[in-house]
């Protein structure tokens, strides 16, 4: 299986009760947003095997940019980045789960009106 396939299965059965979490919890947000601006960069094709850590082995996460991005030191970036990824927040190519992505919206249109 490649990364397209194995991926393409763990989008299909997103964890929602995880996004559950990022209504109330404001690094999650602000990590999920700023997970965004700065995709993984794709090292190979091919997990080691069909699991989430191997699919996440075949990128390259930026950790130093994420935390210039969230302004917080890079341990602390690299605590919420795996928080992010083990929650299945945040996917490999760099999207993030679609509830997630409501939040986020309904957040700035809230703030707007």
């Amino acid at each position: 299986m490649n990364f397209e396939e194995l991926l393409e299965q763990y989008k299909a059965s997103p964890r929602r009760e995880s996004a559950a979490l990022v209504l109330n919890d404001g690094v999650l947000l602000k990590y999920c947003v700023v997970f965004k601006q700065v995709r993984p960069r794709r090292l190979h094709d091919w997990p080691e095997d069909n699991t989430w850590p191997a699919l996440w082995a075949c990128v390259h996460v930026d950790v130093e940019a994420i935390a210039t991005l969230a302004d917080d030191v890079p341990a602390v970036a690299l605590r919420n980045i795996e928080r992010i990824k083990g929650l299945r927040l945040v996917y490999p190519d760099g999207t993030i789960q679609p509830m997630v992505e409501k939040i986020i919206v309904k957040r700035i249109n809230d703030a707007l009106s």
